[in-house]
């Protein structure tokens, strides 16, 4: 986390520390040349047990007895491993806050919030989460930082900060297919978020989470269940600081 003048007004920006991103840009090259090399012996030793998914492969890669096989894989490791350092990189959440307004970048995504806009901020979890003044959240996203970096950056720009957590937590209920308060396109949305994080794909989920946004409920997830509120019916909330 670094402070910085731009045009006369202080940011705040909070992200990556230089040892976490030097350790994302070492840590899975290296591993990936570890597995890679190794790869054909793991192979050889796996092919050997009945009980082992992906018997075809194993046998196949355990049957070429030759020495570029070992010089492939460790290759192959190693560029996986460059793959994984980049995606994590680009996947981290950098937050930029002024007294003015709050950036959010992630991946290729920009968003703007001015602060007049936000009326709490809070962790859950690991999601920092924007509320806005009906309820409504505007944003949820993960977070690379400590959870007292964070806060303590918000609270020097005078933003609200809610230490108790989400005001609206006891107004989440617990998603069950054909819920009788949500409208039948809600209810397929959910269904079809449901699938895709068992399938782990978590950028649909994203993306089916904006979605419920924008059609009127806020969603998120307790373990492998989904939970949903209306900001819409919600009670008054009122913050400590304000």
């Amino acid at each position: 986390m670094f402070k910085s003048q731009q045009s006369n007004k202080q940011i705040t920006v909070i992200g990556l520390t230089p040892f976490e991103r030097i350790f994302l840009l070492i840590a899975p090259p290296a591993a990936g040349l570890i597995v890679g090399y190794f790869l054909p012996s793991i192979a050889d030793w796996a092919a050997g047990l009945p009980w082992f998914p992906f018997q075809g492969p194993l046998k196949l890669v355990a049957s070429i007895q030759e020495i570029w096989l070992t010089a492939v894989t460790t290759i192959l490791g190693f560029i996986a491993g460059m793959w994984l350092s980049a995606e994590a990189i680009k996947d981290s959440l950098i937050i930029t806050v002024s007294d003015e307004e709050l950036i959010l970048n992630i991946a290729d995504s920009t968003h703007r919030y001015s602060r007049s806009d936000i009326a709490s901020m809070l962790i859950d979890g690991k999601e920092l989460v924007l509320l806005g003044n009906a309820g409504q959240e505007l944003a949820r996203e993960r977070y690379e930082s400590t959870p007292a970096k964070i806060a303590d950056a918000f609270v020097k720009h005078r933003y609200s900060w809610s230490f108790d957590g989400d005001p609206y937590e006891a107004e989440y209920r617990l998603w069950v297919d054909h819920t009788p308060d949500l409208s039948p396109a809600l209810n397929a949305l959910l269904r079809a978020r449901n699938q895709a994080m068992l399938k782990k794909d978590m950028e649909s989920a994203k993306e089916m989470q904006c979605e419920a946004s924008k059609l009127g409920i806020m969603v998120k997830d307790r373990g492998k269940f989904q939970y949903w509120r209306n900001p819409g019916k919600t009670h008054e909330v009122r913050y400590d600081d304000q």
